[in-house]
């Protein structure tokens, strides 16, 4: 070292100032610590010449995603089309049925409970003949077809005549004739049986409301017809057979 010289001021020069050196780094004594430790050294350098790309770790191109599988195509509609339904076949229409014919009613034979004797015409003319007692002989002239009007009323159709029994002239006083007239279906030629409670019956005129009977009363042959207020005596009631 020079030796320190001072100028006039004393101000000392040519000192060497004693340089501060720097501490340096101990390394451990142990054998195995040094190699660890340059172990771990040298993978720090490794580490840093990849992430600098010296080593070729540091390649710049994207990464490309792995490219996801295709979904399956959709499988085409089959070339044929489902058969169309056969339709079912139609019903056949039923039959039309054939009318049945009404009935022929079958004449009956009406007869006056009280005398036994069947109700006929009398006289040579047919229109306006007289309803009147007559002695059974199964004649035609002695037979009505009851023939319905409604749920109850009937017309009384003589089969020989084909006149029905009527009213004499839509009368409904006491004592008008029954005879027997063309038919028109008018309430004087219809008439309801009423039960006389023993299986006979009343024949009630549909106009009046008033009954058949026998005129006084009487059972001989002859007898005539005549309508009255309804009361069930026996010259009222009648039986068809």
């Amino acid at each position: 070292m020079a030796d320190p010289h001072s100028d006039p001021s004393g101000t000392m020069y040519g000192g060497a100032r004693r340089a501060r050196g720097v501490r340096g780094v101990r390394l451990p004594q142990d054998p195995l610590m040094r190699v660890a430790l340059s172990v771990g050294a040298a993978g720090v350098l490794l580490g840093a010449f990849f992430a600098t790309g010296v080593l070729g770790g540091g390649d710049d191109r994207p990464v490309v995603p792995a490219a996801a599988a295709p979904t399956a195509a959709p499988s085409e509609p089959s070339a044929e089309p489902s058969a169309e339904p056969t339709p079912s076949a139609s019903p056949s229409p039923s039959a039309t049925p054939s009318r049945t014919a009404a009935p022929v009613a079958t004449p009956k034979v009406i007869r006056g409970v009280p005398s036994g004797r069947c109700l006929g015409v009398t006289g040579d003319e047919a229109e306006g003949a007289q309803a009147a007692l007559a002695d059974c002989t199964g004649g035609p002239e002695q037979q009505w077809v009851v023939t319905p009007v409604t749920n109850d009323t009937y017309l009384l159709v003589n089969a020989a005549s084909s006149k029905c029994l009527d009213v004499n002239e839509a009368k409904t006083d006491d004592g008008a004739d029954v005879q027997q007239w063309s038919c028109n279906g008018q309430a004087n030629q219809q008439w309801r049986f009423q039960s006389a409670g023993n299986g006979a019956a009343l024949l009630v005129a549909v106009h009046s409301g008033k009954c058949a009977q026998v005129d006084d009363a009487g059972t001989e042959a002859g007898r005539e017809l005549e309508q009255a207020p309804c009361s069930g005596a026996p010259e009222q009631q009648w039986a068809a057979g």
